[in-house]
């Protein structure tokens, strides 16, 4: 087998397909969820929220029983372009072994939250599926990027605008000719970077095996020694800014917090939100007024384990020796916000006194996730918003 292969997806209708494949639920928010939900009686939320596992599997079946989703007949590759009026990228979907993350072949670089790895570990066993695929980057290759624009010159079998407010377009590539050079080039190129999916790939690893345990007939080429991916090259993911919130000042007055903040920061008062445009900038808005925020003394050299990246430098000289935030992955103190959601948000936040205070990061570039991974160092969860995302459901993966 290839590094990247083809395979059988489990895909909607082209006339269901809108209606079925969904965007990640931050977009939404849970007054939107529910709107969606009722006007989308076959969207995949509806496995995913059906109230229990029996319901959901009963809702997966009964969707594959109608022909809302058909498997394909054929082994294929599913060249995938995401787009608006500002980005495009075009990459595709195909699957992989296991193997090759326990070996470096794709590498992540992001700590994970267990008890979300958990549920999805939970949810791909009831299902027997993989919903979604895990989004990978790939080091630009001319050749490949040639080759997946020129299949995007014909007539896509899916064209549509999702609730993310992206155009979502496919290709099915299925010549045999073709299959082979996309492989052979993947194969060149051996390696990729996990961009969003860490919680989904810990949770497909302990699947298979848990699936291997229970086979006594186990050759290793089973379905479920592989996943799938939806891989783009490096040049053409957009990374968006990923910004916190907390809850409470630690007992502090705004006014002491501040003194305490000028310590290690240069803090300045802005007339209107304040966005950072540069690495080693912050913005934060407390009491109703934006600051900006920018160290006043280059990083520690010896701390080798920050490596600069804003968000662990926000949280090394700020978040835990003033405001006591711990781990991130368990702290309930502290919030994550999408940078697509605004700096409004922040404020709408803030102003509520759903958070007392709110920092706008600049965004993780792609480099340092690819620079993390290779040095197989984690990030703090929450560190990367890749925007826009693939949509569960245009394609599904199943086990057997």
């Amino acid at each position: 087998m290839y590094f990247i292969n083809p395979f059988r997806a489990l895909r909607p209708t082209k006339e269901n397909v809108s209606s079925v494949a969904v965007a990640s639920t931050d977009h939404l928010g849970e007054d939107g969820k529910k709107e969606h939900l009722k006007k989308n009686p076959w969207s995949y939320l509806n496995v995913f929220d059906a109230g229990d596992d029996l319901k959901s599997k009963e809702q997966f079946k009964l969707m594959k029983e109608k022909s809302i989703i058909k498997k394909e007949s054929d082994t294929s590759f599913y060249i995938y372009k995401i787009s608006d009026q500002n980005h495009e990228q075009v990459g595709v979907i195909g699957t992989a072994k296991l193997s090759a993350y326990d070996n470096l072949h794709i590498r992540g670089h992001e700590e994970i939250f267990l008890e979300r790895a958990q549920k999805r570990l939970k949810q791909m066993d009831n299902l027997n599926a993989q919903i979604g695929p895990i989004y990978t980057i790939y080091p630009d290759n001319k050749d490949l990027d040639e080759l997946l624009k020129s299949e995007t010159s014909s007539d896509p079998i899916y064209s549509f605008k999702a609730m993310d407010k992206c155009k979502h377009e496919m290709w099915i590539l299925n010549e045999e000719h073709k299959i082979k050079q996309i492989c052979d080039l993947f194969n060149s190129i051996n390696r990729i970077y996990i961009a969003d999916g860490h919680h989904r790939m810990e949770a497909l690893s302990k699947l298979s095996e848990f699936k291997k345990h229970k086979n006594p007939k186990h050759t290793g080429e089973e379905l479920y020694n592989y996943f799938m991916v939806a891989i783009f090259p490096q040049s053409q993911v957009r990374l968006l800014d990923y910004n916190r919130l907390i809850k409470d000042l630690y007992g502090y007055s705004p006014k002491d917090f501040i003194k305490e903040v000028k310590k290690k920061f240069k803090v300045e008062k802005q007339s209107i939100s304040f966005k950072p445009n540069k690495p080693q900038t912050f913005g934060m808005y407390l009491d109703k007024q934006w600051y900006s925020l920018e160290l006043k003394e280059p990083p520690e050299e010896n701390l080798f384990h920050i490596i600069n990246l804003d968000i662990n430098l926000l949280h090394y000289y700020l978040l835990e020796p003033i405001l006591g935030i711990g781990d991130p992955r368990y702290d309930n103190r502290i919030d994550f916000l999408a940078g697509f959601h605004g700096l409004k948000t922040i404020e709408k936040k803030v102003n509520s006194k759903q958070a007392e205070v709110g920092f706008a990061l600049f965004a993780t570039q792609t480099q340092n996730v690819i620079s993390f991974a290779d040095k197989k160092l984690n990030m703090p969860p929450k560190s990367t918003w890749f925007d826009p995302k693939p949509l569960d459901g245009l394609v599904a993966y199943e086990f057997e």
